[in-house]
């Protein structure tokens, strides 16, 4: 569904979204040449029908400088409040200017003059990389009324980003240096674009991006830390199983979680597709909540999705297109995001494989240290991800063939191809006298997800070999995964 589209010659970026206190949307995007630039400028448009249509964008704030990553919250007393952070390209090196907040008590028709974020991190000494403040999370409410907004960035000393809240005790209007709270800070990591959720109860949870030396768009694992005073201490940050990047959360109306952000894992695609989690006890560690892709635009310049429940269970997602300039929003069911019950028919053929009972013959056979689970075995390894895969560094054609060591009774055999990404693959299967079938056929197309597309092999044949031929592939072959299912118990 389009949203928004920008001007001439300009793209939308970094969509933020609130679902007011009436029950309609308000959204805000930047709107720029490019992913970075001093044109950057905000804009700000409405849903009253629960974001099927929108109005047209209207300049929400423009200054001189790069106004990026705006987040619009609307407190209990209807006041909307919109932030963002201001980068001056024309100096060099680039200056960070800092967070800014700005308020309307009119639904949006005025608006206050901004006032800055006072915080540690803002005294710029010269080095880019040394006293900056960035915001990504909403400001959110608290049960006592009062406001924390987080923030990352370093000090003027430290070139490690650390993750903050600083607290407004007067609706947005000010906020005070000595009011900061850290989250987090440790030499040799970077926390980033903390996300902040304000559970049933006032418990806070702080989402963090995590950063290395090397790079920040690494396949880096998230943390997570908690706050039970209202973000003025937090625990020690522990690792959890997302791999996060510009995230937004949503307190659904059944007091689950739905989380949006940009994958870093190549789980669904090697781009940063938009991923929605829904986190059914958001009260406990994050990990293990089930997932799915939401939306991937076939580019690298995307994600830093927002999201609103606009009936219950039921979620918009907003994204961006960079390449068309375009707003776009998914609706999705958050009943629908649980994970797959275990199957009971699967053969483990990683397991054979490890026990000697299966062996593997490819020319997929590329591995890169810096991906442990890119190989061979990756295909059989019960994972449907980009980088858990078996990789040939050449385009299609490609072979991957696995022997039992004796004759298997097989009900159906799965394949996965190469996710976001066209393929098309022929798999065949060999009985027992050495005659060879073909029993299932792959277009050229590009797939999305982690299912496996599954091909009948016969009530119960018995079979020495499973082969899968790609055929045709966009860039380097890629299988993904190959599943092969039993008769089951009897």
């Amino acid at each position: 569904m389009i949203v928004a589209q920008a001007a001439p010659g300009k793209k939308l970026h970094f969509p933020n979204m609130e679902r007011r206190n009436d029950g309609s949307l308000v959204a805000v995007a930047r709107e720029g040449e490019g992913h970075t630039g001093q044109d950057g400028r905000l804009l700000i448009l409405d849903s009253d029908d629960g974001g099927r249509t929108w109005s047209s964008p209207r300049v929400v704030h423009d200054s001189p400088y790069d106004d990026r990553d705006p987040m619009i919250t609307q407190l209990g007393s209807g006041r909307l409040l919109l932030s963002w952070f201001e980068t001056d390209w024309t100096t060099s090196p680039r200056t960070r200017r800092g967070v800014f907040v700005k308020h309307s008590d009119d639904g949006g028709t005025t608006w206050s003059d901004p006032v800055r974020v006072q915080t540690s991190m803002s005294e710029p000494r010269g080095n880019p990389d040394l006293g900056w403040a960035a915001g990504h999370g909403q400001i959110k409410e608290l049960p006592s009324g009062e406001l924390i907004i987080p923030l990352y960035g370093t000090l003027p000393d430290d070139p490690w980003q650390r993750s903050t809240v600083v607290r407004s005790m007067d609706g947005g209007e000010s906020w005070k240096a000595e009011t900061e709270s850290l989250i987090a800070a440790k030499q040799n990591t970077h926390y980033q674009e903390p996300v902040l959720t304000v559970l049933p109860g006032g418990k806070v949870h702080a989402l963090l991006r995590i950063g290395t030396a090397a790079s920040t768009m690494d396949a880096v694992r998230s943390q997570e830390s908690w706050s039970d005073d209202g973000g003025r201490t937090w625990t020690v940050p522990e690792e959890i199983d997302l791999v996060t990047s510009s995230a937004h959360t949503e307190v659904l109306r059944n007091g689950d979680v739905f989380l949006a952000y940009g994958d870093l894992s190549g789980h669904f695609t090697d781009r940063r597709g938009t991923v929605g989690a829904v986190l059914r006890n958001p009260g406990s560690s994050w990990s293990g909540a089930p997932r799915e892709l939401v939306y991937d635009s076939g580019t690298g310049d995307q994600a830093n999705p927002a999201v609103a429940e606009v009936r219950p269970g039921r979620v918009l997602v907003l994204g961006f297109d960079s390449d068309t300039g375009r707003l776009v929003g998914d609706y999705v069911d958050a009943n629908s995001i649980r994970d797959e019950p275990a199957d009971p028919r699967r053969v483990d053929l990683a397991a054979l494989h490890d026990a000697g009972l299966l062996t593997i013959d490819t020319d997929l056979v590329y591995t890169t240290a810096d991906r442990p689970h890119v190989g061979p075995v990756g295909a059989i390894d019960g994972v449907v991800g980009y980088w858990d895969a078996a990789w040939k560094n050449t385009e299609a054609p490609a072979h991957y063939t696995v022997t039992f060591d004796e004759p298997t009774r097989v009900m159906e055999v799965g394949v996965a191809l190469k996710p976001g990404h066209a393929e098309a693959a022929v798999v065949k299967v060999r009985d027992a006298s050495g005659s060879w079938r073909t029993v299932g056929e792959l277009d050229n197309r590009v797939r999305w997800g982690d299912e496996l597309a599954w091909f009948p092999v016969g009530p119960g044949r018995t079979i020495d070999k499973v082969k899968v031929e790609i055929i045709e592939s966009a860039g380097w072959a890629v299988l993904a995964e190959l599943g092969v299912r039993g008769p089951g118990a009897n």
